[in-house]
């Protein structure tokens, strides 16, 4: 497995922070007076998180918002006039099938070689069951498909966990540095959490509270998870020889994100989709392919204000999640 060395580190990137030479250098000089000889809890206010594993440090900010979920009547019904879910429906049988008068899950319930299947999934959607009915409808329909989405109508708020890590590299060989989560909370509330890694003694510590995270929540959502966020925790927790239980149900926006504006943008790149979708706008963001150099800035120097625009990434990032959770979700519903 590859692994880190900070003393053998050479940044891979170009030294352009969007495009404007030298931006980058005023930047990191920048950082270096502002922050200079200050302690990192003044830089960074929060609190130490200690568990069996060590301890870390923890961000913690709320703000007001709430999250729109899918119509839970819509998608029943919806699913239900759906026979293609069933295993060995495609077009021609859909469609000789409709000829026959067997046009919803209801009325196949009385066709000999299809009853069981349409049974089952009416039972799973009567039951919630939304895991195994994200499975049903990726695989008949597709993962992306807006019906995937709007089964989080099934879910309470509380179920929700949106996650967004910051790494040194793509692989899990490479140490994780930063993770953020965001829950929904009463009264319209979003509360975020970030899990810092001081130095890397502290990632074991991070790992066990981000796990113990998801193992709560059913559901969790994420920007291109499936490919990264989820697989480099579940490689990192596995260095350490500690366990992640996968989530119920997974909702990756880049691949809905995909479906919903393919054509009319440039990129699908979540900052690609705050601007075009939301309304956000970055200005002094940080780019995700220079968080490894300017953590290993702060590795060198000790001056927590060049780990300071890594973390407000990471805020920025998992906060996204929710709002463009939910714009996806409105979009579908006023396409009818």
């Amino acid at each position: 497995m590859r692994t880190f060395d900070p003393d053998k580190y050479e940044p891979d990137v170009d030294p352009d922070f969007d495009g404007r030479p030298d931006t980058i250098g005023a930047f990191r000089e920048q950082l270096r007076r502002d922050y200079e000889g200050m302690p990192f809890e003044k830089v960074m206010p929060g609190d130490v998180v200690e568990n069996d594993y060590g301890s870390c440090y923890r961000l913690t900010a709320t703000a007001r918002g709430a999250l729109r979920r899918g119509d839970v009547g819509k998608t029943r019904q919806d699913l239900l006039g759906s026979v293609s879910l069933v295993r060995g429906i495609r077009s021609k049988t859909q469609a000789r099938l409709e000829e026959q008068g067997f046009k919803t899950l209801a009325d196949l319930e009385n066709h000999p070689r299809f009853s069981g299947e349409s049974k089952r999934i009416r039972e799973l959607l009567e039951a919630g069951s939304t895991e195994e009915l994200t499975e049903v409808i990726g695989a008949r329909l597709s993962k992306s498909h807006p019906s995937v989405l709007g089964l989080s109508g099934l879910h309470a708020d509380s179920d929700f966990l949106f996650l967004d890590l910051e790494t040194m590299g793509l692989f899990a060989g490479q140490p994780l540095v930063v993770a953020g989560i965001a829950r929904l909370g009463p009264d319209n509330t979003i509360t975020v959490d970030q899990y810092v890694v001081r130095d890397f003694p502290d990632e074991l510590a991070l790992l066990a509270e981000v796990n113990s995270q998801v193992a709560e929540h059913r559901v969790l959502v994420t920007y291109n998870g499936k490919s990264f966020d989820l697989p480099f925790l579940t490689g990192r927790s596995a260095y350490y020889g500690i366990g992640l239980k996968p989530p119920g149900v997974h909702f990756d926006l880049l691949h809905f994100c995909r479906r919903a504006w393919r054509g009319e943008l440039e990129g699908c790149s979540l900052r690609s989709i705050e601007q075009s979708i939301l309304g956000i706008s970055r200005e002094t963001d940080l780019p995700g392919e220079l968080v490894p150099e300017f953590y290993y800035e702060y590795l060198r120097t000790g001056n927590a204000g060049f780990l300071k625009p890594i973390v407000d990434h990471n805020r920025q990032d998992v906060a996204s999640l929710v709002n463009v959770f939910s714009s996806l979700v409105e979009l579908w519903a006023n396409r009818g």
